[in-house]
């Protein structure tokens, strides 16, 4: 059988993978793999936080964390002012942990053994979709390993809770005829339950919320039949509607208008697109736990160095700031289109590492930007060569779009980029192990 025929005879992409799993040993089931990758991930991601990310003191914390770390202390004395800026999920998983132990180095462990979840629960949603122990094998390990991931997961940022459970909303969601995998008469709970934990994962972070049209796309892609795939996508929006609702009525409630996750759109929008980044003021700077960055198109500013509000605005309450800004910000982008987009260039080429290569220095470069580059270039390889995936491995290849619109909303963080990074692996994997398998001769059970 020859690699052409993976678009011939071998249109059933997880029937061809699933033959990966051919004399595998007896001892590699899908109970022992999920454990062995939740060993190796929690070991590597330990490791690399005692040696080189925990801090010491919340103190040397980055801004978006040390807030989490402040709103966790308001939660615990009672004095925390609930504002529309922030979910409180994550919060109040750091508020839970330190009442355990007042231990700095305790919580960030217990925070980094949560986000090692992420390589098993990828391994799971591989196999569900594939019906291969190998290939979801394949797909943890290398998520596991990827320094982008293991990286930015080692913190305090809610990433680090979030990833795991939007694995989780992916994992619960059925999968569609097109992938090969048997219709289950539960499948109506698990789109409901789909629903449910991709809400849980927007309250962790909202930018999950963006998720909600993708996971539209991936059921009519995954799904042959219409009547299903509308079924299903009504099961999903019930489960994340019935899980928003009583956050979205309090809030509502408590800011007299309608807020659905949170607020902060125009501040979102306005910190990544401001002529105040045009300006020739992108240079290397040292952060307080000694992590080099810089400033500049691509990158996110707070709302004071925007250049949108004047001192007077700056005293209005947050959410009547946030509105002016997205009032300016659209007003600046109607009067500047040609600046605009330049900044909304730079953010797409800074979130995929194609700009600016050695601003950060050179270990993010050739741990983080190369590997990058290797990994778009291998989706687009498989994409192009595998075309039965472009249906089959929809929830995979769509989290790359799904960051990247992300990316135009917001800024071009590597953080945001997690759950891009998980489906382009996932997507890899599945796509060469189907090359390399279309190129094996095939013996079936009979002829043996």
């Amino acid at each position: 059988m020859t690699a052409h025929s993976v678009r011939n005879r071998d249109s059933n992409l997880a029937h061809l993978v699933a033959r990966a799993d051919r004399g595998l040993p007896p001892w590699m089931t899908p109970r022992n793999i999920f454990l062995a990758l939740l060993l190796v991930s929690l070991l590597i991601d330990l490791a690399f936080g005692f040696l080189f990310r925990f801090r010491t003191l919340p103190t040397q914390l980055e801004a978006d964390e040390l807030e989490y770390y402040d709103m966790a202390t308001g939660l615990m004395t009672g004095t925390l002012e609930i504002t529309a800026r922030r979910t409180l999920a994550f919060p109040l998983l750091i508020a839970g942990i330190r009442s355990i132990s007042a231990n700095f180095l305790f919580l960030q462990a217990v925070v980094t053994a949560l986000y090692s979840l992420s390589a098993p629960l990828l391994f799971q949603v591989v196999r569900k979709v594939t019906g291969s122990i190998a290939a979801g094998a394949l797909a943890g390990f290398a998520l596991a390993f990827w320094p982008p991931v293991v990286f930015y997961g080692v913190s305090l940022y809610s990433e680090a809770l979030a990833l795991p459970v939007f694995l989780l909303a992916l994992w619960a969601l059925p999968p569609g005829s097109r992938t090969g995998r048997p219709r289950r008469a539960r499948d109506w709970i698990a789109a409901l339950a789909a629903g449910v934990l991709l809400a849980a994962a927007t309250q962790v972070r909202p930018m999950y919320l963006i998720m909600t049209p993708f996971l539209a796309v991936i059921i009519f892609l995954e799904e042959r039949d219409l009547r299903v795939a509308a079924k299903r996508l009504m099961l999903a929006a019930a489960g994340f509607t019935l899980a928003t609702l009583p956050w979205s009525a309090y809030m509502t409630a408590r800011f007299h208008h309608p807020i659905l996750i949170t607020s902060n759109g125009g501040e979102t929008m306005a910190g990544g697109l401001t002529p105040k980044l045009l300006e020739p003021w992108m240079q290397r700077r040292l952060l307080t736990n000694g992590r080099a960055t810089w400033i500049g198109p691509g990158k996110w500013v707070p709302a004071y160095q925007t250049g949108y509000l004047s001192s007077a605005d700056l005293k209005l309450p947050y959410d009547q700031q946030d509105a002016l800004l997205k009032e300016r910000t659209m007003a600046w982008v109607k009067a500047n289109p040609g600046a605009a987009f330049q900044i909304e260039a730079c953010k797409l080429l800074y979130m995929w590492g194609l700009y600016p290569w050695l601003k950060n220095g050179m270990t993010q470069f050739v741990l983080g930007t190369l590997p990058t580059i290797a990994l778009l270039g291998l989706s687009l390889f498989g994409f192009v060569s595998v075309p039965a995936a472009r249906t089959a491995l929809a929830r995979f290849w769509v989290l790359p779009v799904f960051v990247t619109s992300v990316a135009v909303i917001s800024w071009g963080s590597w953080r945001f980029r997690q759950p891009g990074d998980a489906g382009l692996i996932a997507f890899c994997v599945v796509c060469l192990l189907a090359r390399y398998l279309a190129r094996r001769p095939f013996v079936s059970d009979g002829a043996r």
